[in-house]
Order: structure tokens, then sequence, then C-alpha cells
């Protein structure tokens, strides 16, 4: 038996004591992670002098695996190529059950390491100089329960050369080194944490000097792309993909658009996500004020749009056709663009306005070149000069595809009227709007194509309600089926089967109706002049009372 075996229960002898009061002074000494793994080294072989080697692995957080952080008696280039998984070997079972196991034979070490993989065994084998162990001993590294790595020893010569005095006095060091690698990890924290924020405030000075030198938003995607060493894609929106490649970019809760990365910015190392983050608020920055001198624009549009409504000299006409690239114009047409259910944007996203407008004047460039829009309130007001009717149909279906098929616009159209008469292609697009918000009958109304409509609108509302109650007051108060019959006989023109289809009435009932509406009401309705009278006070009637 083993004269250390014999002393298993007495291993702290003096000299033991001492040595390691040394060691624990010489653990704490140094912050730094190289220093501190020698000095464990160093400790254990003073410590341990029938050992052949001495290897420390640490815990990757990163990676998940252990990896050799340290040793003497190896080759340590094949050894460094060892990526060991918690469980994996006699070091990741340590690892995991965070207890120390002390290996008397080599059969009980073949049994621990028989789940190493291939690939490991043999840089393991090449790194201890292709020897079988005869004795080893493990020791887990645990600081405040979080086991750091594991330190192993090893002996090639013979079994059971190590006691449980060995152990005891490996496991101490363990104890004190764990402290000392947890205090030097916090400090190597803290020099990268102060190294990353002055990096980032250095980078951070780079992107925001170039929006006060007016570089613009592609010398700062330049700039993110070489620092993060893969390509970014800046495009203009107000949505984005979740779990995509896209990160927003975001300015309150509102998104000014989003930058396409390589990959998920989640999957970048932290430096760069800090890199990636500092682009965005610099590009955030440099959206917000192209979108301030925007705004400015069309404050600019609006002015002239009114200086266009009240009339111009001669003089200011020609300034503003020249801004406007009206030069040769004829005539010019009004359209006014409104949501019908919703309004065309969120009032309370500035851009969300500034990139609809952009929009449509894309669009319209393509159909017809220098369109001029500008907004009231919630409304687009465009006004397109020289315009073809084949044109207006291409805009009527772009109108669509800019604002989208679940959004319901209306929209109304003036006639087109010479640069000096804007205001009234303006007022009669008003109008057309106006009675599409009211009939419902059509979401598109051509001011042109109205009939007496037109003339509905300048009547006074008190006026209208006289006129119908005149001529249909009796009416109304009497029976709604007879009503609904009129409006279907009107609609029909006259036509008596035309309309006992579409009631899906018999001839016969038709004429009842038709008859007892000309008692009640005390007309002809073959009477010219009071057939004229009841159809436009049944569509007055239409008009004012839609429900």
């Amino acid at each position: 038996m083993n004269i250390c075996q014999e002393n298993d229960y007495s291993f702290l002898t003096l000299s033991k004591a001492k040595k390691l009061l040394e060691i624990n002074k010489m653990l704490t000494q140094s912050l730094q992670l190289e220093e501190v793994l020698k000095n464990l080294i160093t400790a254990a072989s003073e410590l341990v002098t029938v050992t052949d080697t001495f290897m420390i692995y640490l815990y990757d957080e990163f990676t998940g695996k252990l990896k050799l952080s340290e040793a003497i008696g190896v080759e340590m280039e094949p050894l460094k190529k060892l990526v060991l998984s918690p469980g994996e070997s006699i070091t990741g079972k340590v690892f995991l059950e965070k207890k120390a196991k002390l290996f008397k034979s080599e059969q009980e070490i073949d049994t621990y390491m028989s789940n190493m993989s291939e690939r490991n065994y043999q840089y393991y084998f090449e790194g201890v100089r292709r020897k079988k162990i005869k004795s080893a001993f493990c020791v887990p590294i645990i600081y405040q329960d979080t086991c750091l790595g594991v330190l192993m020893v090893d002996n090639f010569g013979q079994d059971g050369v190590f006691s449980r005095a060995d152990l005891e006095v490996i496991q101490i060091i363990a104890d004190q080194s764990a402290i000392a690698l947890e205090h030097s990890r916090v400090y190597h924290n803290l020099l990268q944490k102060n190294e990353m924020l002055s990096k980032t405030i250095s980078i951070h000075k780079k992107f925001y000097q170039y929006i006060i030198e007016g570089e613009g938003i592609g010398r700062i995607l330049q700039l993110l792309e070489s620092l993060i060493g893969s390509q970014v894609v800046h495009h203009e929106t107000n949505s984005y993909r979740q779990n995509s490649n896209d990160y927003p970019l975001v300015r309150g809760h509102e998104i000014l658009g989003v930058l396409e990365l390589a990959r998920p910015f989640e999957t970048f190392p932290e430096f760069e996500q800090l890199i990636i983050e500092h682009a965005c608020s610099a590009i955030a920055l440099e959206l917000t004020k192209d979108s301030a001198l925007l705004e400015q624009e069309f404050q600019l549009r609006h002015e002239i749009f009114n200086q266009l409504l009240n009339g111009l000299t001669n003089y200011d006409q020609k300034r503003i056709l020249q801004y406007l690239q009206w030069n040769e114009v004829n005539d010019l047409q009004c359209i006014i663009i409104e949501g019908s259910v919703k309004t065309l944007w969120d009032q309370n996203k500035l851009k969300d306005k500034q990139w609809l407008l952009l929009s449509f004047e894309n669009m319209l460039k393509t159909i017809c070149g220098n369109s001029f829009i500008v907004t009231n309130t919630f409304q687009l007001i465009v006004v397109l000069p020289d315009m073809k009717e084949y044109q207006l149909q291409q805009i009527l279906h772009g109108i669509e595809a800019v604002t989208g098929k679940d959004k319901e616009v209306l929209i109304g159209i003036g006639r087109k009227t010479s640069i000096p008469q804007l205001s009234i292609s303006y007022n009669e697009a008003i109008q057309s709007i106006n009675y599409a918000k009211v009939t419902k009958a059509s979401r598109i109304v051509e001011y042109a194509k109205l009939g007496m409509e037109r003339l509905f609108h300048e009547i006074e509302p008190q006026r209208k309600e006289i006129f119908i109650q005149d001529k249909l007051g009796k009416l109304l108060k009497t029976d709604f089926v007879l009503v609904e019959t009129l409006l279907c006989f009107i609609n029909n023109n006259k036509n008596h089967k035309g309309t006992a289809n579409e009631l899906h009435i018999h001839g016969n009932t038709l004429y009842y109706r038709l008859k007892k509406m000309e008692e009640i009401l005390q007309i002809d309705l073959n009477n010219e002049k009071e057939w004229v009278d009841i159809v436009i006070a049944t569509q007055l009637y239409v008009a004012s009372h839609k429900e």
C-alpha cells in the first residue's frame, strides 16, 4: 500500500498548509487569466509530485464546450483542438456532476472515457504522446455553485499512484483558484466593456460626423458594412417582417424603414450588434432630417396651390409655372382623393403621409409626367396638366394600386379648366367627392358626368326639404312600399314590365300602386311637368335621406 494512502486522513501537514497559504496569496496577485492559470498549474505540480500531466479545462459559455486552457507534460497543439461537451469523457462528466473523482485503475479510466468522440480521442491521444493513463483524478473548479471548469491530473506509470490526500489538496487549490478565475473573468469583462464603450463612442462619432457633413445614408451604410464585414441594404417601408434578416429603423412608435442584414440580428456578436444599433440611430436621424425638409417642400406646395386658386399676376404665374415645369400647359384638371372609412394615412405618423405622397408622385410620373400633389387635412389634391382620357383611367387604377384594395377611397374629379380658372375645377372636385359621400352609389364621381345632381349642392337644405315635402310629403306619410315602387319606376324610366320584374310583382299590382300614388299626390304621372317635379323631388329625397 502507498504511503500517501496510509495518510489519507492527515494530508494537511504543516508544510502543506504553509504551501497552500502561499498558493492562495500567489493566486490572488494577478487578474490576468494566463497568469492565474500558470500559477494554478505551478501550485498543483509542487503539491502532487508523482504526476505526469496537469491539465485545466475551462467552460466556454459562447460555444457551450470545455476547452484546454493550460497544461504541463503534454503536447499543446493537438490538445488545443480538443473540444469536449459537458458529460463527455472524464472531464465532461466531472464538470456536470460537480464532484471530484479519483481513479485507481486503468479499467475505471477507460470506462469513463468510453463516450469520447473518435476525433476528440485522436487529439487527446496525440496530446498525451500516445500513452495510456494508469492513474488519474479530476477536480471541478466551482464558484458559487457554478462550475467554471475542471483540473485533470494524470500518471502513466502505475495504477493507484494517487491518494485521497492528493485529491483533497488539489480540491483546496481548485477552490482557491475558482475565486481567482472569477475575479479575472469579471476584470476582463470590465476591460472588454470599457474597450467596447470606447470603440462604440468612436464609431458613434463617425456616423454622426457623416450626418453633419451631409454625406447621406449611403456613406453611413458603407461604414456599417466595413465594420461588420457583411452587406446591408436599406429599404424605405413602414413595416417589417419579424423573425427575418430585417432590422427596423424606429423613431418613437413609428417605423421609418428597415435594414436588410445578411443574417438575423441576434447572430451577430455583441459589439457588431451595438454598431448596427448606432448605424440605425444615425440613419433614423438622417431620415428625420429629410422628413423635415420634405415637410417644408409640402408647405411650399400648399402655398403655391392657394396662389393658383386665388389668382396670379402674369409675373407670379410665369414663375410658378416654371417651378412646376408647366411652361406649355393649356388646361388643368383637379382630382381629390379621400379615405371612405379610414383616413389615407395615420395622422400620428408624419412619415406615413410622406410615403403616401411620394408613392402617388412616382405612380403619376409613369403616366403623365409633371403632376402636382398637395394635402388638405386628410385629402390628397392632385392637379393634372393636359390630361387625356386614357391617362385618367390609368391614374384611377394606379390610385387603387398605391392605397391597396383593402382601403376604400373616394375620388372626386373636376372638369378641365384653364390655369386662371383652376379654382372652378377644384370646387367641382369638392362637390363630386361630397356627392360620393352622400349617395354612396359610386366611389368615383366625375363632375362632368353629373346631371341635375350638380345643382343639388347649390340649394339650401331647408329649401330642398320644403320642395320634397310639397311634392312627396303625403306619399312619405302613407306607405313606404309606394315610395320604393316610385323609386323603382323612375330608375326603370317608366317601363312597367321592367319595374314589375324588379319588384317581383304582377303587372296589375304595379298598376294599382301607380294609381294609388296619383290619388295620394293628386297628380297625373303622364303629365310631363308633374312627372319631372316628382323625379326631382325623389332624387333630392334620396340624396338627403340615404338611410
